[in-house]
């Protein structure tokens, strides 16, 4: 549904638990976190990665009951 999106460039599906490879290689101008984030709590080593290839981080606002988790709960409970 993201790829989907008009505003959307590209998506990437990664298995690793920390996004820093993806990162290095994909060196973001904007890297967006949601907002149970802060750049204090954000992986540091993703936020150097970023920030050093001179990219931004975006921290946007918690949605109530918008969120990946609460999705898959949903569909969990089909």
């Amino acid at each position: 549904m993201v790829a989907a999106l008009e505003s959307v460039d590209g998506v990437c599906i990664f298995s690793d638990r920390s996004a820093n490879r993806f990162l290095e290689r994909a060196q973001p101008d904007i890297y967006i976190k949601g907002g149970d984030y802060t750049l204090d709590t954000l992986n540091q080593e993703e936020r150097r990665t970023v920030e050093g290839a001179g990219g931004k981080i975006v921290i946007i606002p918690v949605v109530p009951g918008r969120s990946t988790t609460a999705t898959l709960k949903k569909i969990a409970s089909l």
